[in-house]
């Protein structure tokens, strides 16, 4: 039925008697959240530059099936509340086709839902909650690792060096606890005790954790902080004492600004990642496309996940063909298997109605870890995986 639908649709577009909400002959008009301003600004600016650089492109190689991408950025401020009226306002007042990288975990949850039932595809989230995924969602198309996924294997990792001295310090918020459960779980099934330390969002000073740390002295802390809070976290642990040990962050910090605002501190932290992007080779596209856009400049892994944003939502549209619509955006998503872009690598959807649907919209399940070495982030491991117990 919804394939016949599908067809019926592009039949009366072909005859004119039908319009998508913001596709018109030329222009492609599509939205997005993201913290532009606020104590999350440092990740939203640069994932909005990767996302404009990537529609740039794209726009002055001829768009995509004749068709130029528009992009409209609504400033949220990583507020859930704003969030909920500025998509609402993109979707009724400005009539986007699409939201496309929407940034934060809160934001991306309060408006799921809402976006979810009336149909608008919402392609990539700037978030790695499992909500997103499960129960799986027909509109709504996650491709970051979930921190379930990565609270696994961080702590797998660890269990797997041999580690019996182990912490998690993580935000008190659903994005933390998600890790640090899957984490506990992980540890658990192997026989591990560890500590696990919450964090208040709006903290700035860790002297109270980091001295009931002192007391365990573990041998590796899974760091689930971002923002400005993973670095001075660090920073503070460092000084007080907690030199030798093992730090693994969550892949939100794998950039460049991580490291500057870790200043000496930096030399042997590791992060976990999952974009696969050689940052040493100035003809990766990555670098090329962003570089164009942005006179010269180096992406950081926030940019890069707005470049893989924008690549995933043009692949979609390239393959839904000349009569767009939402449906055959969604259609064209799920073919995606292991689906390789220039940026972006193994992504899979499955058909929401098929017999895989309750793993339709599950999104990448490997990472690897990377370290700071000489200032820099050189990858350390290979790809590491979920792993069931």
């Amino acid at each position: 039925m919804k394939k016949v639908l599908t067809l019926l649709v592009a039949l009366l577009m072909v005859v004119g008697l039908f319009a998508e909400v913001g596709v018109t002959d030329d222009e492609i008009l599509i939205g997005s959240f993201q913290a532009l301003s606020g104590p999350i600004s440092s990740i939203g600016q640069p994932m909005t530059k990767g996302m404009q650089a990537y529609f740039d492109w794209v726009n002055d190689n001829g768009g995509v099936n004749g068709r130029k991408i528009k992009l409209l950025v609504a400033d949220d401020q990583f507020n859930p509340a704003k969030t909920t009226v500025e998509v609402k306002r993109l979707v009724e007042s400005d009539k986007v086709f699409s939201i496309v990288g929407g940034l934060g975990t809160p934001g991306v949850l309060a408006v799921m839902d809402y976006l979810n039932s009336n149909k608008v595809p919402f392609v990539y989230q700037g978030s790695g909650t499992s909500l997103l995924s499960f129960p799986p969602k027909e509109y709504v198309f996650p491709v970051q690792p979930n921190y379930t996924v990565e609270g696994n294997i961080v702590a797998n990792y660890f269990a797997d060096i041999g580690y019996t001295k182990i912490a998690i310090v993580y935000r008190n918020a659903d994005d933390g606890k998600e890790f640090a459960n899957a984490a506990q779980e992980l540890l658990v099934s192997r026989g591990i005790k560890a500590t696990y330390i919450p964090i208040n969002p709006s903290a700035e000073d860790f002297s109270a954790e980091v001295t009931r740390l002192l007391t365990n002295r573990p041998e590796a802390i899974g760091v689930m902080l971002y923002g400005t809070q993973a670095p001075n976290f660090i920073k503070q642990a460092k000084q007080y004492g907690l030199r030798d040990v093992e730090y693994v962050t969550s892949y939100a910090n794998a950039s460049v600004t991580f490291i500057d605002m870790l200043g000496n501190a930096a030399e042997g932290v590791r992060s976990m990642a999952w974009v696969d992007v050689d940052f040493t080779d100035p003809e990766t596209p990555a670098l090329k496309i962003y570089g164009e856009y942005n006179n010269g400049e180096i992406p950081n892994a926030y940019a890069v996940a707005g470049l893989i944003a924008a690549e995933t939502f043009t692949e979609a549209v390239r393959r839904a063909g000349d009569n767009l619509t939402r449906e055959s955006l969604v259609n064209a998503l799920e073919t995606f298997d292991d689906w390789q872009g220039d940026i972006a690598s193994g992504i899979t959807y499955y058909d929401f109605e098929g017999s895989n649907k309750d793993i339709s919209r599950i999104g990448k399940d490997s990472m690897y870890i990377l370290e700071v070495k000489d200032g820099v982030f050189e990858r350390f491991t290979d790809w590491l995986y979920y792993m069931e117990y």
